[in-house]
């Protein structure tokens, strides 16, 4: 399925608790993200939420300790 983009915050997407095509909006981010880059996404009908997007990976430090000899 290819979504429809209507506007930045707007989308239309197929909605698990609809069992349809709905269109989804983006709320408020309150995580800092700019407009249209927030990866949550709420049926407008419903309010049924997806996260639409890539994770973003933290690579861990492993961190070598050698004794001096």
């Amino acid at each position: 399925m290819t979504p429809l983009w209507s506007s930045p915050e707007h989308r239309s997407e197929r909605c698990a608790s609809c069992a349809g095509e709905r269109l989804f909006e983006q709320p408020e981010c309150l995580d800092g993200h700019e407009p249209g880059q927030c990866p949550e996404w709420a049926c407008v009908a419903c309010g049924h939420a997806i996260i639409l997007g890539l994770a973003e990976s933290a690579r861990p430090v492993r961190l070598l300790v050698t004794a001096a000899v």
